[in-house]
């Protein structure tokens, strides 16, 4: 991950993602999972979490610049 995208995902990614509401059974999700996993889990989760979400913001990137043209077209 070039440090760009570290940086995107540390000041507008993440914090956009933990924004972001959660109904009952997600939130069961979230603490049965946080109460489960020691600090070198965490930590792995945490770079897991970062690499996926960083791949999704540039495939949402990508496709948007792909549809701009199309989105235009739109009345």
């Amino acid at each position: 991950m070039s440090d760009l995208m570290k940086w995107m995902y540390a000041h507008y990614i993440r914090s956009y993602i933990e924004s972001q509401p959660k109904d009952d059974g997600e939130t069961m999700w979230f603490d049965l999972l946080e109460n489960e996993l020691g600090p070198l889990q965490r930590e792995s989760l945490e770079a897991v979490t970062a690499f996926f979400a960083v791949q999704g913001f540039r495939l949402g990137l990508k496709t948007g610049m792909a549809l701009a043209g199309d989105l235009e077209t739109i009345p």
